[in-house]
């Protein structure tokens, strides 16, 4: 039988995940377009690079995490 409210929490679980991964995606393009616009005008911002960076950098943990959590061999389970 199917444990409905499981796959619920599974389900909410997913969009709440992958709004995350591609909200904070979303925003490091978008900081890095406006640094390379920066660039063009000949205004440059050491801050706007090390921003989408550290972005990056946290989308890319978060879905490393999402990897460790699916995959049993990793954690022990």
């Amino acid at each position: 039988m199917i444990e409905w409210s499981s796959f619920a929490i599974v389900a909410a679980a997913t969009w709440v995940s992958a709004i995350i991964v591609i909200t904070l995606f979303s925003v490091g393009v978008r900081m890095r377009a406006a640094h390379l616009d920066r660039i063009d005008e000949g205004r440059s911002s050491s801050a706007l690079p090390v921003g989408y960076w550290a972005v990056f950098g946290i989308c890319g943990a978060v879905v490393l995490l999402g990897v460790y959590l699916i995959v049993p061999a990793l954690h022990g389970a």
